[in-house]
């Protein structure tokens, strides 16, 4: 196969292919034959008409096409292999010349851009100094006893924070509905896990009340045919129950099992610490983000539309499946934000662009410092996350054995965060 390779402006690269003349004749030649197949003629049996009457029924396009299609990915593949290509997006296809004896293909492939760093050591950029107040750590510590409250059974009328345990049967226009109806179901009141003023209603039912609940389904509920429904719950309260906090003793911290902790004072400094760590990660990736800032303002390099059209694409994906996981349908999403797709999509191309300039950057300083992911690192990280979780390292290496990709790029990550946070800070 006669390729013609030219380089073109914004880091992409034309490849005109002259396609092999055996290749193409065989490949209309199955395409015919497998267009056959399809065929369907009075008198005949799908699959058996003769080829001369076939052929009154397959037209040169149709042979074309598909004989075209079955090359496709075979040549693109090859292109790419044989010109060392590494493709950063969907490639533009086009044919330039075709005949029952030639077929020119003309790829636009679309890599990533050559980076020209600028100075990416010694900005010296103030580094942030982690701390943690007192405040902090009794919040934290309360929230550990909240954590570790028990239900007791109260005869008091519910309260926010009180969990109720119900039987409810749910009807619009007086007929039930899908998903309406649940018993002996334990609803924590001030969770805003129900429709919104559905628990509000529950405040001060005792025991043995039974109570309509009304609402109405949101606008973007997520089930068209209730949206905007106005709903009736009939609840019949079987408990009511309240939280009692334990005290903060030695008999709570012996139950948290915390390796180390055997008093309170150990509590509080290990609680002290833990908040010290999560800081101290969240400022190391925050001057991590100043540093690439400042590395790509100096920097030069030029990204392909289509490349950002993909990290949009990929960024509005995202937000269809988060969503979904609140129970809305995208269109729901956009209503709410008071947004249109092209809107969101304007957006997020300035976001897009800005990650994949610093994604670039990243990986070209990573090429330049030869910054690598090694087996000792992986093992380490295997060896740190049995530690954390009290497991074998060989039941750790079972369980993330299939995401090795994503855990060499979370340490190819961190390793560059740290070499470019030692570089440039004062």
């Amino acid at each position: 196969m006669n390729r013609n390779v030219e380089k073109l402006a914004n880091s992409k690269v034309s490849v005109v292919c002259d396609i092999d003349k055996e290749a193409w004749k065989t490949a209309q030649d199955k395409a015919f034959k497998k267009l056959a197949t399809k065929v369907k003629v009075s008198g005949f049996r799908e699959g058996k008409v003769p080829v001369e009457i076939a052929k009154k029924h397959i037209s040169t396009a149709q042979v074309f096409d598909e004989a075209i299609n079955s090359l496709l990915q075979g040549t693109y593949e090859e292109v790419i292999r044989e010109e060392k290509l590494v493709p950063a997006a969907r490639p533009s296809v086009d044919v330039t010349k075709i005949s029952e004896t030639e077929l020119q293909l003309k790829f636009v492939i679309v890599t990533a851009p050559e980076v020209k760093l600028g100075k990416y050591k010694g900005l010296g950029i103030a580094k942030e100094v982690a701390s943690v107040s007192e405040e902090e750590v009794k919040q934290s510590i309360d929230k550990l006893v909240e954590n570790n409250a028990s239900l007791v059974v109260s005869e008091e009328p519910a309260k926010m924070g009180d969990t109720v345990v119900i039987d409810f049967l749910g009807t619009v226009d007086g007929v039930p509905f899908d998903g309406g109806k649940a018993e002996n179901y334990s609803l924590e009141l001030g969770s805003k896990t129900f429709i919104p003023g559905f628990e509000e209603q529950l405040v001060a039912v005792k025991a043995g009340d039974e109570v309509d609940v009304k609402v109405t389904f949101p606008e973007h509920y997520g089930v068209k045919e209730l949206e905007n429904k106005a709903a009736n719950f009939h609840c019949k309260v079987h408990e009511v129950k309240s939280k009692v906090l334990p005290e903060l003793d030695e008999e709570l911290i012996e139950e948290l099992k915390i390796e180390g902790v055997k008093t309170v004072e150990e509590l509080k400094e290990h609680q002290r610490s833990q908040i010290l760590l999560q800081k101290e990660s969240e400022a190391k990736r925050a001057m991590a983000n100043k540093v690439v800032d400042e590395i790509v303002k100096g920097s030069t390099l030029e990204i392909a539309d289509e490349i950002i059209d993909d990290e949009v694409a990929a960024m509005i994906e995202n937000v269809k499946q988060q969503a979904q996981q609140y129970g809305l349908t995208y269109e729901g999403y956009l209503s709410r934000v008071g947004k249109t797709e092209e809107s969101l999509k304007e957006e997020y191309k300035p976001v897009a662009k800005r990650n994949l300039e610093a994604s670039f950057v990243i990986q070209e300083i990573a090429k330049q410092e030869k910054i690598t992911v090694e087996d000792k690192d992986l093992d380490e990280e295997f060896e740190s996350i049995a530690k954390l979780y009290n497991l074998e390292v060989a039941k750790v290496k079972e369980i993330l054995g299939q995401n090795l990709g994503r855990m060499k790029t979370e340490i190819m990550q961190r390793k560059i965060e740290e070499f470019l946070v030692k570089e440039n800070t004062k």
